[in-house]
């Protein structure tokens, strides 16, 4: 299948294979498989893919998160690819995005279904500046052993991860790092295909730069001469301070007016400011922790209201989608059906009701609807609130 793209910024492909317009029936699938994408996939392990509403306006979309990032990471890519998604692809039915470089996730949908298939185009490609020195015979050699054998651990992965790094030293100061994934949705066979592709891609355009990648819709290969995956906090938090050596000074001293003070005294001295510094710090702390204590216990009561003031009663919502009727079923995703509603005042509503095999509690759910209210942006389908009767839990989207 040939298809025409609009290349926008780098790391982002709007394809020109039709339009919708505001309002209509595709825009408010597309973004409300984009409201709470950050959520879906960090719950999902890092994937998701869902399908939104029935044909000709289905969407279908993916998500996936580089297999190191982290949760914060990973949502955070997410959110900010999302956002630029809008802006720039805003009426497009197809578009993809790889996000940054430093942690990238993949968000890309369309108006036709992609799921299990092995794509190769579009592309982004790119490679440093500098060039390798030394021997490229043995640069080639090493390279390429390295490249195998991360690729058939990538490729060898399950549904759910399909990705692998590894390194290998060039010489004795110098490191050759390499990053390879998949779309866990395609066959080994497929994914192994992609990634050769890849490599062949990056043969062709960068031989002899130190370092390069290449994005792709099904797979993404990246290698570098530094250490640029797998990054921590804890490892990037400075070491603790050393506490200063102690020594016992034995001998006399001299004051101004060249009167001698015994070392009994000099201890006497430096205990003595030492208790009072200590002293003074547990004060300054126990201050310090009591007001936090104060704004938190202000913070939690303002969280509670909010939390409280976005809860619907179960048995409205349960009315406003005629008891969730397959006539008033939007769609399919992983983690439960979306259905269409009308609330008594006339607002359409979009509920997505949540698998029921779900092992979240009242607490850890609530905890999340307020985490997906916070996270909410202009451009996105508007969360108005959620609902829950025993093993049943709602969220209710503005339509």
């Amino acid at each position: 299948m040939l298809l025409s793209i609009i290349r926008l910024t780098s790391g982002q492909t709007c394809y020109d294979t039709g339009n919708f317009t505001t309002n209509s029936t595709y825009g408010k699938n597309r973004d409300l498989f984009l409201s709470s994408l950050a959520s879906n996939v960090t719950a999902n392990k890092g994937f998701y893919t869902s399908t939104i509403g029935q044909i000709p306006d289905a969407v279908y979309g993916l998500a996936l998160c580089r297999g190191d990032s982290t949760p914060e990471s990973c949502a955070s890519c997410l959110n900010f690819t999302v956002r630029d998604m809008m802006k720039n692809c805003p009426n497009q039915k197809e578009a993809i995005s790889w996000g940054g470089m430093d942690f990238p996730c993949v968000v890309r949908y369309s108006n036709r279904s992609f799921f299990g298939k092995l794509e190769l185009k579009p592309t982004e490609v790119n490679h440093n500046i500098n060039n390798i020195t030394s021997s490229l015979t043995q640069f080639d050699r090493i390279w390429r052993s390295l490249m195998d054998r991360v690729l058939a651990k990538a490729s060898s992965g399950n549904s759910k991860l399909k990705f692998a790094t590894e390194e290998a030293n060039l010489t004795s100061s110098e490191t050759i790092y390499a990053l390879m994934q998949c779309t866990p949705d395609i066959s080994q066979s497929d994914c192994e295909f992609c990634l050769r592709q890849s490599m062949a891609d990056l043969q062709s355009c960068c031989y002899g730069k130190k370092g390069s990648y290449v994005l792709g819709p099904s797979c993404i290969f990246r290698w570098e001469m530094y250490p640029f995956y797998g990054a921590t906090a804890d490892s990037l938090s400075p070491s603790p301070l050393s506490p200063p050596s102690t020594t016992t000074d034995t001998t006399t001293t001299k004051d101004k007016g060249g009167n001698s003070i015994s070392s009994g005294t000099v201890i006497i001295i430096v205990v003595s400011t030492s208790i009072f510094i200590i002293a003074l710090v547990a004060l300054v702390t126990c201050v310090f922790l009591r007001r936090r204590k104060q704004k938190q216990d202000l913070t939690k009561a303002d969280e509670i209201n909010t939390v409280e003031s976005l809860q619907f009663d179960f048995s409205t919502i349960r009315d406003a989608t005629n008891n969730f009727s397959t006539d008033n079923k939007l769609g399919q995703g992983g983690f439960g059906a979306v259905y269409k509603g009308r609330l008594s005042h006339g607002q359409e509503i979009a509920v997505k009701r949540l698998s029921k095999n779900s092992v979240q509690g009242e607490l850890e759910f609530k905890n999340e609807v307020l985490l997906v209210a916070r996270l909410q942006h202009r451009n996105l389908v508007r969360l108005l609130g959620f609902s829950f009767e025993g093993t049943e839990r709602l969220l209710i989207y503005e339509f």
